[in-house]
């Protein structure tokens, strides 16, 4: 019995190897049961306070699990799988992950990457194989354009001692095939490098700019016994809130303040940031006009009078207000051109701040680049421009304000008019009274989807 529970506190061994090893001694199964459930605290104990990793032993599935909890996940969204069986095993003494059952992967998927979106907490969705993969790749399409941070995994049916034979549900190189839409992926090697890549894919999907990873190893490393690292994520975090190069906040202030009319685009790094304050601060300083190009979040409170909706064409020259802006100034907007003319035009001046640097000035000409977590860049933008105010320039932007106002008022009657339709009554409602009347009376949290 001392050796069993040894080897149970060591997690050489599992739940049910522990019961059927005191059961087979001669104890009573109830009674087998209220010693493991004593034992559970203290197998499964945290790494001490301050640090950074413990040494767990068990299958290559249990150090699955403990790294996902070493890297702050307590939801686990999955379609069962026959090869994860031993992951299942784990979860039984791990109350700390919860596991979702979806009866797809597509739909799974989808859910995983809403609760990223809304809670700001990581997860991890899980899919059988490569048949349960491509079930879940137009999500992960879907978390690449949105920069979702969200880590995928599936495991490799073909086993190590016969991979490469075009088995049962093998595909060679599996991980290649979501290379384009990750930022990661990559195939563990061996049963006591999972939980390194695990924790790699997290600080991946997790290191700014945003986006999906995926991890996979052969589907006999879950069964193998090791001895492996686990990691606490907060060790391995980069924290990345960079602040931008002072030199060049100078010179997007001085352009911002200089301008005849400036135009700030939003998008959702700004969501992501939690700054919408922040930009609001900074419109409201420069009585600047506020747009959004395509996003998939509301990045400024479009009741704001300095708000004159989003331009109808992929382009800033179909906004009806302002024509002719000679200072751009976009703020966490991927600027996703659909159009073959650029969406800023030739000759202004263009402010690109984001911490996604790898499409700034692939497209649009930039005159000042700001690579920054967006909060950070707007607080020292706005203190920038703040130094620069004179009583000449707050007359010039306060008479900037009262005219885009004056336009923000004016587009919000023509709307009003959508009500004059003859069939505005008509049953089955129109998609224009379905919207207004939803926009009036929707809670302010509410989350709406519209099929396209």
């Amino acid at each position: 019995m001392r050796e069993l529970v040894a080897r149970y506190l060591s997690q050489s061994i599992s739940r049910r190897a522990f019961l059927k090893g005191m059961t087979t001694a001669g104890i009573s199964l109830g009674a087998a049961q209220d010693i493991l459930e004593s034992l559970v605290p203290v197998a499964h104990a945290q790494a001490k306070e301050g640090t950074a990793f413990k040494v767990v032993e068990g299958t290559g599935a249990l150090c699955f699990a403990e790294q996902l909890i070493a890297s702050g996940v307590k939801y686990v969204f999955g379609n069962s799988a026959s090869e994860d069986a031993q992951f299942y095993e784990a979860l039984v003494d791990r109350p700390q992950l919860k596991y979702i059952l979806t009866p797809h992967e597509g739909p799974g998927a989808a859910m995983a990457a809403g609760y990223v979106k809304a809670s700001g907490e990581p997860t991890i969705v899980m899919q059988a194989a490569v048949v349960g993969l491509v079930n879940a790749m137009g999500q992960m399409f879907n978390a690449y354009k949105e920069q979702t941070p969200l880590v995928f995994y599936s495991y490799r049916t073909d086993q190590t001692g016969r991979a490469g034979r075009d088995g049962f549900e093998e595909v060679a190189n599996q991980e290649q095939l979501v290379q384009p839409m990750t930022k990661y992926a990559w195939l563990a090697r061996r049963a006591d490098m999972i939980p390194e890549t695990v924790r790699r894919a997290f600080k991946a999907a997790w290191t700014p700019p945003y986006g999906p990873t995926y991890c996979s190893w052969h589907s006999d490393f879950n069964d193998e016994g090791v001895r492996a690292e686990v990691v606490m994520q907060e060790k391995v975090d980069p924290r990345m809130r960079v602040r931008p190069n002072p030199a060049e906040v100078e010179r997007a202030a001085k352009l911002l303040v200089e301008a005849r009319m400036p135009v700030m685009i939003v998008g959702d790094e700004v969501y992501s940031a939690k700054a919408m304050a922040k930009a609001v601060k900074l419109a409201e300083l420069l009585g600047m006009p506020v747009t959004q190009a395509r996003q998939i979040y509301a990045n400024f409170p479009e009741t704001h009078p300095l708000w004159v909706g989003s331009p109808p064409a992929a382009r800033l020259t179909s906004l009806d207000y302002p024509k002719n802006p000679d200072v751009i100034l976009n703020v966490g907007n991927k600027l996703q051109h659909n159009s073959p003319v650029p969406m800023v035009a030739r000759g202004a001046k263009f402010i690109d701040m984001r911490i996604d640097s790898l499409s700034m000035g692939n497209v649009v000409e930039l005159d000042v680049p700001l690579v920054a977590d967006v909060a950070l860049g707007l607080d020292d933008l706005s203190a920038a421009v703040s130094q620069l105010i004179t009583p000449a320039f707050k007359q010039k932007a306060a008479a900037r304000a009262d005219e885009t106002r004056r336009f923000h008022e004016k587009a919000r009657e023509l709307r009003d008019l959508v009500m004059k339709n003859p069939d505005w009554d008509r049953a089955p409602m129109l998609a224009d009274r379905v919207t207004r009347e939803i926009a009036q009376f929707a809670d302010k949290d509410a989350i709406i989807v519209h099929e396209a």
